[in-house]
This record gives C-alpha cells, structure tokens and sequence, in this order.
C-alpha cells in the first residue's frame, strides 16, 4: 500500500507502556510512505501513572523533517482534563498547513476533535476507533452519560467506527444505537508486528518460567495467578512467575503472595516500555490471562487484550479464563487453553499440563505462531484504510 500522497492525523491517548493502536498507525503510515503526519498523544487518565505525562505533538513534513510540541501536564479536575485535551488536539491541528486526507480519532474524545476539525474544513474524513467501552467508565452518573452519548454521537457521525471486538456493536445495540445512521462500524482488531518480534528458539526457553503482563486491578484476575503458583509448584517445584505492571492492587497482592509463603517465587516489575516487556516474555514457558470472571461485565469483551496477542506472537502458549472474545478460537486452535471456573485449583492443572508435557507445550507453542500472523498490523491496517482512500 502507498500512503505517499496521503495526509493522516493521529490522535490518541498513550500510557507508560502503550497499550493502544496509535503508534502503530503512525508506524504503518510511515513505512508506507506518509511523508505528511500529524501525531499526538494525550496521557491517558484512566491511570494514575500516566498522570506525569505531557500532552506531545510530532508534526512529520515531507520538505522539513520532524517538528515536536509538547504540552505540559496541569493539575486541575479530570473533566477539565479531557476539555483541555479536546482543545489541545483542535488547535495543534489548526497550527498545520495540512489539510488531513484522514483523522484517526483513539476513542471517543479523540473521534469528537476529529468531527470539529471536520466542520472547520481541516479534516476530509474521521475514523473513530474504539479500543474500549466501559458501561461504567466514571464512577459520577451524569459524566458517565456524556461518555456514552459522546460514542453514540461519534459513531454516527464519522465516516468509519472501527472496533477492536465484534462485541462492541452488539454492546451499543443494547443500548438502543441501531439503524443505518450507526452501520458504519467495522472490526479491526489488535494487532501485533510479526516480523519484528524477537523470538526465542524453544530450547532456550526457561520452561519454569511463567509470566503476566497487564494492569493490576480486581478484575484482570491476578489475584488467581498467586494462589495457582503454590499447587503449580507442587506438581513443578522450579515454577515461578513474573508480573509486568502495575496498578492499585499491588500491594495487596504482594500480600497474598507473603501469605501463600510464595513471595521469593514471584517478581514484581512494575512497568516496562514495550520493547523491554517483549524481552521479559521472550523466554517464557507459559503467559497469563487470568481475568477474574465472577466480577466482569461486557469492559473485557468490549475490548481486544493486547497481551494476549504478545504472549502468542512471542511463540508463549496462553492460559486464560474465558472472558475475552479470542477464548474459544485460542481453544480451537490449541495455542492456549481455556478454564471454565475462576478457581485456582483448575487454573494451576492448566499449567501444570503445559509445564510437565513437553510434547503438548511445543505444539501449542507452534500453534500460537501460525494462529497469530492473521493479526499482522500489515495485513489489518492495508485491509481497512484501502475502503478509504
């Protein structure tokens, strides 16, 4: 695909370790000849460690290189926030000779800057791409209704939805937002980089090693993954775990690995860049996608996680619960498997299998590189933007 007489804007949230589709974009834009780009990042709030960063602009020209702006973090209430974003984006994109072939709006706030540039003549066409939809994002009533009415809004008035999950267009038909005015929606999930990965061959593999990557919240179910490792470790006494994250259950969870007697089994990372993370998962036997089961609602359908698709595209075969839209073709494909209960004992016998059969771990781990090359940012980007220019 040749984007080089294609102008593109990006505008997306960014966290510590980014876990959203809008450096992909720029970085398939770019590859693919995009001599004219605007990309910009507005931290994402969602998480308090991403409230440190600064909003940034890089402005890429064809005749004068890399331009960057950077905007700096205000302390003031999260709604202002957000307004503040919202401005931030229009009047950056304004500062620009371009007139924007294509607007890529990450989420809702971002898709609604992208509709008002539209009406100010910079933008000629606005894609909304929903990585996430939380039925309920904030914790206040009426900021929560704006939240939803503002992804109704976006849906029916730019030029494409895409959705990360299938799941999403089901969701907002709950809600009522049918008909041909919100038909534009298209699934494009997560992707990864295949080629780019830096794979470890499976006889270098630390075959004790398992590992979890993602936030630490209630609900993505780590707290299953500690209180596995002591009935894994009867079965496999070398086993451990690695954790890349962070969240507002840390503590509490470096509590109950003390209280499982396992807290020398288990390392804390914190969070990497992306790169970093990649080299962490590299060499493991096992990665893990406990999400706790009893206490989600359509959040973790609605969305595509994105270690998932890392652990896969890494060779490492996956043990999960069955709560994200790709469980039962993993299953199908014996790339990971798939607990029915969100109990410890049937989670560890998972790993256990996997860790103790070297014959089944290699094909499973087989399986996860062939299954995941049909989720090849290449493939899933050319096949989307071609419907728009």
């Amino acid at each position: 695909m040749n984007l080089k007489n294609l102008s593109v804007a990006i505008v997306t949230h960014r966290s510590i370790m980014p876990c959203i589709p809008g450096a992909d974009l720029k970085k398939f834009a770019l590859a693919h000849g995009c001599s004219n780009l605007l990309y910009i990042t507005h931290p994402l709030l969602l998480l308090k460690e991403s409230w440190g960063l600064s909003s940034e602009r890089e402005l890429y020209e064809s005749k004068k290189g890399l331009k960057t702006s950077k905007f700096s973090h205000w302390i003031m209430p999260e709604i202002l926030l957000y307004i503040k974003d919202i401005i931030c984006s229009v009047v950056w994109t304004l500062n620009t000779k371009q007139i924007y072939d294509i607007y890529f709006g990450i989420n809702n706030l971002n898709a609604f800057s992208g509709l008002v540039l539209k009406k100010l003549g910079k933008v000629r066409k606005v894609v909304y791409y929903t990585i996430d939809l939380y039925p309920e994002r904030f914790t206040n009533p009426l900021v929560n209704w704006i939240y939803h009415q503002l992804d109704k809004f976006c849906v029916k008035h730019c030029d494409e939805t895409w959705n990360v999950s299938p799941y999403l267009t089901k969701y907002r038909e709950k809600q009522g937002i049918t008909g041909t005015s919100y038909s534009r929606q298209f699934t494009v999930p997560i992707g990864i980089w295949f080629d780019d990965m830096q794979r470890i061959p499976s006889s270098k593999r630390k075959r004790s090693k398992i590992v979890y990557v993602g936030h630490l919240k209630d609900f993505y179910g780590v707290d299953l993954a500690i209180n596995s490792l002591p009935l894994v470790r009867k079965e496999i006494p070398s086993a451990y775990l690695e954790i890349i994250g962070g969240g507002e259950e840390q503590a509490t969870l470096e509590k109950l690995a003390e209280k499982n007697g396992i807290s020398r089994f288990i390392k804390f990372y914190g969070w990497k860049e992306k790169k970093e993370a990649e080299n962490i998962i590299a060499d493991s036997a096992i990665g893990l996608a406990p999400f706790n089961t009893l206490i989600i609602d359509e959040k973790i359908k609605n969305g595509d996680p994105a270690k998932i698709k890392d652990y896969l595209a890494l060779g490492v075969p996956v043990v999960m619960t069955n709560a994200s839209l790709n469980a039962s073709a993993i299953a199908d494909a014996k790339c990971g498997i798939v607990i029915e209960n969100y109990d410890a004992q049937e989670f560890a016998d998972a790993i256990v299998k996997l860790l103790k059969n070297d014959k089944i771990w290699e094909e499973y781990q087989k399986n996860a590189l062939v299954f995941i090359q049909k989720f090849d940012w290449n493939y899933l980007f050319s096949k989307n933007i071609s419907r728009l220019i």
